[in-house]
This record gives C-alpha cells, sequence and structure tokens, in this order.
C-alpha cells in the first residue's frame, strides 16, 4: 500500500485499506454467530476456502512496484530460532494459565522460548542479511511507533473475546445476537480510520496516535464498570470509543513507521509491523484471558459458551467472572494508557 500511493497520500492509501480490517470486525462476529448455530467447528472450516481463494489472488494480482536490490539469502537461522522462540514463549504462558501439559513440561517450553529469543537477538544482527532487520529500531520514530503499536496490540488484542465472553454470559445473548451487538466497535473504526489516515498525510502521526490511544482507553476504562444490568446504549458507547481510537490510531502509526524507512527496506519494515501486531495480540490473550477466566468454574464455561443460556444456573460464577472480566480490561487500560505516552514521545515526521 505504502509503495502504491505516491508522498503525501500514504495515509490516505492506509485508511482505505483500513476499511477492509474494519469490515472483518464488522462481519466476522456475525459469520461467526451464524456458524456457532450450526457448530463451532464451521467457524474454523468456512476460512479454509477464502484462505486459499486468498492465496491464489495475491499470487496472480500483487505485484511489486519496487524492484528488490539483488536477490538475497534466506535467514534460516533468524526465521528458526525467533519461530521457536514466539511461539514456545506464548504456549508456556498460556499453558501455565490453563494447565494441559504438566507443569515440569511447560516450564521446559518457556525455557526453550526464552533461550531461543536471547541467542535470535544475540546473532541477528551479525548476519548479512538478517531476516529481522534490527538496524531500523535505531530511527527513534520507528521504535516508538512500532512499540505503541505492539502495546496497543496487547492491550486491545483479547477485548473483543471477552466482551463476547461477556455478552454471552453475563448478558444472556446466543453467539448471532452477541455478534450483532458487537457491531458499534467495528463501525466506529471503519469510519474513523480512513479520515484519520488522510488527516496524517497533513499532520503526521505525533499529534493523531496519542489521541487515538487516549480515546481508546476511556472507552476500556468504561468496559470496567460493566455488568449484567449495564443499558445497551452505553455499552455500545464504550465499544465505539474503543473501536473510533483504534481507528484514530492505526493508520497514522503504519504511516509514521512506513515513512521512517528507505523503499528498499519497506518489505523489512512491514514484515516486523505485522510481527508485532501479531506479537501483541498473540501475548493479550496470554495476559488477559488468565485474569478474566482462570477462576471461573469449567461447568460454568461449558454451559455459557458450548450449551448457551447464560450464567443464569452459575450465580456464584457470576460474580467471580466479572470481577475477572473487569480487571482484564483494567490491565487492558493500563496498557493503552502506557502506549499513549509512547506515542507521545516520538518525534514529529
Amino acid at each position: 500500500v505504502t509503495d502504491a500511493f505516491r508522498k503525501g497520500q500514504v495515509g490516505l492509501g492506509l485508511g482505505v485499506n483500513q476499511i477492509a480490517g474494519a469490515a472483518g470486525f464488522l462481519i466476522g462476529p456475525i459469520i461467526g454467530g451464524l456458524l456457532t448455530e450450526w457448530s463451532w467447528r464451521w467457524v474454523f472450516l468456512f476460512n479454509v476456502p477464502l484462505g486459499i481463494f486468498g492465496a491464489l489472488w495475491g499470487i496472480w494480482r500483487l505485484r511489486e512496484p519496487v524492484r528488490p536490490l539483488a536477490r538475497q539469502h534466506f535467514d534460516w537461522f533468524g526465521s528458526i530460532s525467533l519461530t521457536i522462540g514466539l511461539s514456545g514463549t506464548l504456549l508456556a504462558m498460556t499453558m501455565l494459565a490453563f494447565p494441559i501439559l504438566s507443569q515440569p513440561i511447560t516450564i521446559t517450553i518457556l525455557i526453550v522460548g526464552i533461550v531461543s529469543l536471547i541467542l535470535f537477538a544475540l546473532i541477528e544482527p551479525r548476519i548479512q542479511e538478517p531476516i529481522v532487520k534490527l538496524r531500523l529500531f535505531r530511527d527513534r520514530l520507528f521504535l516508538l511507533a512500532n512499540l505503541s503499536g505492539l502495546l496497543n496490540g496487547i492491550a486491545r488484542g483479547a477485548v473483543l473475546f471477552l466482551l463476547i465472553f461477556f455478552l454471552q454470559g453475563p448478558y444472556g445473548q446466543d453467539p448471532l445476537r452477541a455478534g450483532l451487538l458487537l457491531t458499534p466497535f467495528g463501525a466506529a473504526f471503519m469510519i474513523i480510520g480512513p479520515l484519520s489516515g488522510r488527516l496524517s498525510d497533513r499532520v503526521g502521526s505525533r499529534i493523531l496516535a496519542p489521541i487515538g490511544l487516549g480515546i481508546s482507553s476511556i472507552g476500556l476504562l468504561g468496559l470496567t464498570t460493566i455488568g449484567p444490568s449495564t443499558p445497551y446504549w452505553l455499552l455500545a458507547l464504550y465499544m465505539a470509543l474503543m473501536g473510533g481510537g483504534s481507528g484514530f490510531f492505526v493508520s497514522p502509526n503504519t504511516n509514521a513507521i512506513m515513512s521512517s524507512v528507505e523503499p528498499h527496506t519497506r518489505g523489512a519494515a512491514a514484515g516486523i509491523l505485522s510481527m508485532l501486531n501479531n506479537t501483541g495480540q498473540m501475548l493479550s490473550i496470554a495476559i488477559v484471558f488468565p485474569l478474566a477466566l482462570s477462576a471461573v468454574p469449567m461447568a460454568a464455561m461449558m454451559q455459557v459458551f458450548i450449551y448457551g443460556g447464560g450464567m443464569s444456573q452459575f450465580p456464584a460464577a457470576l460474580a467471580i467472572f466479572l470481577h475477572g472480566v473487569h480487571l482484564a480490561f483494567f490491565v487492558s487500560f493500563g496498557l493503552s494508557a502506557i502506549a499513549m505516552i509512547v506515542a507521545a514521545l516520538r518525534p514529529a515526521h
């Protein structure tokens, strides 16, 4: 997207591109709710033909506007060590919260993951053609924009999942209606994203990014107060603030990252951006879900999320679940506030 638009219109292009992601936020939970009415397995099977179509379409239609400098060797060490490090660490963190494997095995996986990440950080700068160009982080704008994006990913990554659990649990909604009730988040994200992207072409991201994170933080703080009796208009307002704030942040922040590097390193920059976004969302699930669900009895979770019907049969579990959800939202609020401070420290561009 950055290469396809000329300088001064990159934010506009990123904002338009963001509409596709926002459409996913908007339509995904609704389709997921419909599919769950038949079987939860269809939620996964439904993505198979879409993934195949997307891969074939990309091979057929996508072209590189910027020619690479030269043919490069693949960084096998970096690829393997980073994959083992990230997957091992994230898997172990999840397993420590929801024990499936024995604790010694989980701790071993965690140690292997951490050691792999340390080796990656030590050796990767010495690789002639590294898979992750760590030297890009010497640029203060690139560093702080990616760090604020990572923190935002951790803060926001698990929120929609928690809201689905809340809507199907204390709010007593079926999967389809729960998906429909999430519409304010995706709608606000879709409306604000293109506007903030276009605005970032004129004023940069130094002002827009922290404002967006501040708005999102207000929405997250509001979610720490929700309960079964919360009127939907208030819940919708909190979701719209969170979605609109995220939309106000993402396009300007991506514009800043991609504009801070040379054209021939944009592929590496995009790879780092994607990796940190995905890592943030995975860390969010590994951190936030245990806070919200680890103390909830398994029978209550099965009743709510497999069989449906709300939590009326488990009044004791309801209080535990709400306490966990409020704590998880408060942690997300804190991370979003830190991301706002980091975003405000970036230089102008």
